[in-house]
């Protein structure tokens, strides 16, 4: 049985390079482990400014009316008129630039959703966009690092085509065999481009019959294929293939569903959010039915109200269904990442699948021989006998005929003999198939090597197996295999099928209910361009979010139009609600991960009863008892008898790091017994919820209110989050850092930037000297983080730090920042000679006056 690996997070973002060269510093520190986070957001340019001649680049966003609601759409001249109202928009700013003198240049025009224009600018310039007229808004890029998923190499007995990338976890299965295909629907993929060239994805040129458009918004042209080891390299593929791939080897979610692809991630850097934005302005234009971003970051900019959050909710207004990954942060509650937070977007989280997959031979006494493709030859057959022979190390061409029309079992040995040279020798032997095994002591003789080989050029299909895969072959001689076959290494039944711990938790930093719902991401096998492998595992959020675009398209095909919050409602009243993972007999795992549950969408395509909404955020309750009501709707021709019941979640109780405690928080119920629901009618039902007692302050409690029909058939569930008691009792400081690193305050001041140790006076005595301040905060979000520097009789003399919207840098619960101050005053002179303090002030993102917390220092000593 396999063990929980640790699983690589897809969507969220790598440190900056400034970040990486403190992290390499750390292993000298002799602390246990710190995670270095990203410096904190800021709504309007708070981070201080670069100097004069470093050149920045800003969204302006212009004053333009919203996009029409779906349902609504203008008609062509209305479009092309609106067009061009955005064009002089976008004229008129550049025209307004020159006539104030503000120097910039131009870089991309949005339309469509937002109107912009990014520009760069120098930094001495870039407060006086917002003065130019018909800037409603003037914005920091936020960046979206290339997603870089975890590619593994392990297919149960019974793995088939129709199950080895979507499994009965979500009963997709169940679906095709009733025809629920996703016919007649197109679903928008925002990634790293799709080889469209795979056998899974349509095969040929662009457009084929499977991806039929798309546009790269990163270079500019038509053409949206993955370019071969660019940033995210793959990424798109494997997403792909899961929401709707369909070939030999695969079938995805919707696999009759077409595909547009949007290209986001080139040019070896990370992509931003105008790129983004263009991405679905075009996805709506080109009229899909569902888009799916597996892509996000959790450092800034994490409000609903961020730039790319309001452009899916307008893609939603569109009539067009916002799919996006939840993120996978290891970090507890309140790490959910943008754009997964958007309020009309469905947010996915991350389950594992049941076992880990790969292709595999199969032997005439029931063994199989898993594997993976060598990258430099041709895809292995989905069908087809061989007979395979041991050749050994075959470092020299072999003569015409030595393995004719056999399949040969080869290693390599130094160079030159390579494995590509060996794969190649065997093949001037007339062999029509090589697998390839590493013969050398440091080998895992368990694991199936990759295949990425570099060096001739294949014209045979070519398999890696594993060292103890070629001591079985080798034992049983001259041995008869079969293409086509599947091989899995199943996982523990504490974790197969539950969230999967690396998934990132909810609620909003808004206290909106967020992950919507659970598909599976753990170990999901699928298609990868062919210079990768052509098949691979791969983990994450990136994996979940496409199983349930790809059951938002086969929804659509299969009951008809739909608003964007009943597809979500649907979805989420027909999940099922998970058990804890690690440890399933303690109960139902946190709502705050799992969201509604894992979808059905069996379940979801018969539901003849509807119920809306799917979800009820309850926000801070501090003792009070909220009221919310459900309305169900019921579309058969009979009236439908419904008993009412409640499941409860666990809950999460503070601090907001991964070192979070699950704790039994029962919410407190109160509904009805029972309901009939007319025939075509509707009924409300009114329910009441009061948090958990004897929790501490910010637990976040969750749970289900549930209607089981009285004579059989679905039960249908409406989930709940909430937090208990007062949420902004929750210290500012992470008291994780200090359990995990003894002999370090948190915080402390500092004679060294990057400096670990006890809180401590400093003193300036030289021209370079400066204070530091080491600060691992855990609340989930500050409106604002200030430092400010007191003179003798407490007063304020200078603010050297002032940053809006900082997102907890707690992470795993390790996660610091330094702040300094250079020993200037406010109007920039040389402070006097003297003592000082500096002050840190936390102010609590919705929280009143009396929630503020500060901090000061021990006496910081000027002397120069």
């Amino acid at each position: 049985m396999a063990e929980v690996p640790r699983i690589h997070d897809s969507s969220t973002p790598l440190p900056r390079e400034y970040d990486i060269k403190r992290l390499s510093m750390l292993a000298a520190v002799g602390a246990a482990t710190l995670a270095v986070a990203l410096p904190g957001a800021a709504h309007a340019d708070p981070l201080p400014a670069a100097p004069t001649g470093h050149k920045v680049l800003r969204l302006v966003e212009l004053d333009a009316p919203a996009p029409p609601p779906a349902g609504a759409q203008a008609a062509p001249q209305q479009r092309a008129a609106r067009a061009r109202a955005d064009r002089a928009r976008q004229d008129g700013l550049l025209a307004a630039a020159r006539a104030h003198r503000v120097p910039l240049t131009e870089k991309r025009r949005l339309a469509g959703l937002l109107t912009a224009v990014t520009v760069e600018v120098d930094t001495a310039h870039v407060g006086a966009l917002s003065g130019l007229p018909g800037v409603r808004a003037v914005h920091r890029l936020n960046t979206y690092a290339p997603p870089k998923p975890v590619t593994g190499a392990k297919p149960p007995a019974d793995t088939k085509r129709a199950n080895v990338t979507v499994t009965e976890l979500t009963g997709v299965p169940k679906a095709h065999k009733k025809g629920a295909t996703g016919a007649g629907t197109t679903i928008g993929i925002i990634d790293s481009g799709i080889d469209y060239t795979h056998p899974d994805l349509g095969g040929g040129g662009f457009p084929n019959d499977k991806v039929v458009g798309g546009y790269d918004v990163v270079d500019g042209d038509a053409d949206p294929r993955e370019e071969n080891y660019a940033p995210g390299f793959g990424h798109g593929t494997h997403v792909a293939g899961i929401a709707a791939g369909n070939g030999k080897t695969l079938v995805g979610v919707a696999p009759d569903a077409k595909i547009r692809s949007y290209r986001v991630f080139g040019d070896q850097r990370p992509t931003t959010d105008d790129v983004v934005i263009e991405a679905l302005a075009r996805a709506v234009a080109d009229g899909v039915d569902v888009v799916n971003l597996s892509l996000g970051q959790a450092q800034e900019e994490v409000r609903q109200d961020a730039l790319v959050p309001r452009a899916l909710d307008l893609v939603a207004a569109a009539g067009v269904v916002p799919v996006v990954s939840i993120g996978n942060g290891y970090a507890g509650p309140f790490s959910a990442g943008t754009p997964g937070i958007a309020k009309r977007a469905i947010g996915v989280g991350s389950a594992f699948t049941t076992a880990a997959t790969h292709l595999a031979l199969g032997l005439s006494d029931g063994t199989r021989i898993p594997y993976n493709v060598v990258i430099t030859g041709p895809v292995s057959p989905t069908a087809g006998r061989i007979e395979i022979v041991h050749a050994g190390a075959v470092c020299e061409p072999a003569a015409p005929g030595t393995y004719a029309r056999k399949a040969v079992l080869v290693t390599s040995d130094w160079y030159p003999c390579t494995p590509t040279e060996a794969i190649h020798n065997v093949t001037l032997g007339g062999a029509v198939a090589a697998l390839y095994y590493e013969d050398n002591e440091w080998t895992d003789p368990d694991s199936v090597p990759q295949g990425s080989f570099w060096g001739r050029a294949g014209t045979i299909p070519a398999v890696t197996v594993s060292t103890n895969t070629a001591k079985l072959l080798r034992a049983r001689g001259t041995v008869s295999a079969t293409w086509g076959h599947y091989w899995s290494n199943p996982l523990l039944p504490e974790w197969a099928g539950l969230p999967d711990p690396g998934s990132s938790w909810g609620p909003s930093h808004e206290l909106d209910f967020k992950p919507d719902v659970l598909a599976p991401g753990g170990y999901v096998f699928s298609s990868v361009p062919k210079i990768s492998g052509t098949y691979a595992v791969m983990s994450g959020t990136s994996m979940a979010a496409p199983h349930v675009a790809g059951s938002v398209a086969v929804l659509l095909a299969g009951r008809g139009p739909m608003s964007v919050e009943q597809v979500r409602d649907l979805l989420q009243a027909t999940a099922v609600s998970a058990k804890l993972s690690g440890d399933p007999a303690r109960g139902l795992h946190q709502v705050a991960q799992q969201g509604a549950g894992m979808i059905d969408l069996p379940a979801a395509l018969a539901a003849p009863v509807t119920l809306s909404p799917g979800k009820l955020p309850l926000g801070e309750l501090e003792g009070r008892e909220v009221t919310r009501q459900i309305t169900l709707t019921n579309t058969r021709a009979k009236a439908m008898v419904y008993d009412l019941g409640h499941e409860a979640g666990l809950g999460a109780a503070p601090p907001y790091t991964g070192d979070y405690g699950t704790v039994a928080a029962d919410g407190q119920v109160t509904l009805d017994r029972s309901v009939s629901v007319p025939a075509r009618g509707s009924l409300t039902v009114t329910v009441r919820i009061k948090a958990p007692a004897a929790v501490p302050d910010g637990t976040v409690f969750g749970g289900w209110v549930t209607f089981t029909p009285r004579h059989g058939g679905q039960t249908l569930r409406t989930a709940y989050m909430g937090i208990a008691g007062d949420w902004h009792k929750v210290s500012a400081v992470n008291p994780t850092f200090s359990q995990y690193n003894d002999g370090i305050d948190n915080p402390s001041l500092r004679p060294a930037d990057f400096d670990f140790g006890r809180n401590e006076p400093v003193t300036l005595d030289g021209p370079d000297k400066q204070a530091w301040v080491m600060i691992s905060h855990g609340f989930p979000t500050l409106r604002e983080l200030r430092l400010e520097v007191l003179d003798a009789a407490g007063a304020v003399v200078a603010v050297p730090l002032r940053e809006e919207y900082v997102v907890r840098v707690s992470g795993v619960g390790t996660g610091m920042r330094f702040y300094s101050w250079d020993g200037t005053l406010a109007d920039g002179s040389v402070a006097p000679n003297g003592e000082y303090r500096l002050r840190l002030v936390f102010d609590k993102y919705l929280g009143r006056p009396e929630d503020v917390e500060r901090w000061t220092s021990p006496v910081v000593t000027v002397r120069r």
